[in-house]
């Protein structure tokens, strides 16, 4: 077995889900949880959607996020989001949020409830 395969063989690759109602509004949380980092999917509505995309990473204990594809509605959530992840997880964390509508501060805890939830599992 090449070293390749064995890293890509190894690795603690899963995908977590879940749909989540806040205030009456529906939306995906999906989490692809790498050996490095995740990629997190948060999309208003029944079908997931890319949005706006921001990268954290911790590197000591500083974070550093930055928006690839701003957001006007969610750019401070998604960077909160990104930077929670990331040193939850110790890497890399690549964030799209796709909103319909501005997030109020109730909403914005709620879904970071939710991904620290799906974090959580196991």
């Amino acid at each position: 077995m090449s070293e390749h395969s064995k890293v890509k063989d190894s690795g603690p690759k899963r995908l977590l889900s879940s749909e989540c109602d806040v205030g009456g509004r529906v939306f995906q949380v999906d989490l692809l949880i790498l050996l490095n980092g995740c990629f997190a999917s948060i999309s208003e509505g029944k079908v997931a959607r890319m949005g706006a995309i921001t990268v954290a990473i911790k590197s000591g204990e500083r974070f550093t996020s930055s928006a690839l594809i701003p957001e006007s509605k969610g750019a401070i959530f998604a960077g909160m989001v990104g930077e929670m992840v990331a040193g939850k997880l110790h890497g890399i964390a690549v964030v799209s949020l796709y909103l319909r509508e501005e997030l109020d501060t109730s909403s914005m805890k709620t879904l970071i409830n939710e991904v620290r939830n799906l974090l959580n599992r196991d």
